[in-house]
């Protein structure tokens, strides 16, 4: 598991992959950061669904023709299990207000995606 500096550093590239400019980013920018998630969350036992989720953004990501409409979707599924899985990591350091922050982040991206 990480120790909280690490979870605080990964959380922020995170934020740093989903803010970035949908203009310039690629796809694959966010691949490194999904990788780091996938390691980490499958040594969770309560992660599973995240994961799978997860999993399958990648997937999407990794595709020649991303289906827009499925990665909307899949966006806004993980947005949705990011803030339920947010709500079990205890009340230590502000991770769970940062997992909002990501979920909210996320949410926010699949809207954008849908309106371009």
């Amino acid at each position: 598991m990480l120790t909280p500096e690490e979870s605080a550093e990964l959380l922020d590239s995170t934020m740093d992959v989903l803010e970035s400019d949908l203009t310039t980013a690629t796809p694959q920018s966010g691949l490194g950061i999904i990788d780091q998630w996938l390691a980490l969350l499958r040594q969770a036992e309560n992660a599973k669904d995240i994961t799978n989720t997860l999993e399958q953004v990648k997937t999407q990501l990794e595709s020649d023709e991303i289906n827009s409409p499925e990665l909307i979707q899949l966006f806004d599924t993980l947005a949705t299990q990011t803030t339920e899985f947010s709500t079990r990591v205890g009340s230590e350091g502000d991770m769970a207000v940062r997992l909002e922050a990501v979920a909210s982040t996320l949410q926010s991206l699949a809207g954008q995606l849908g309106n371009s």
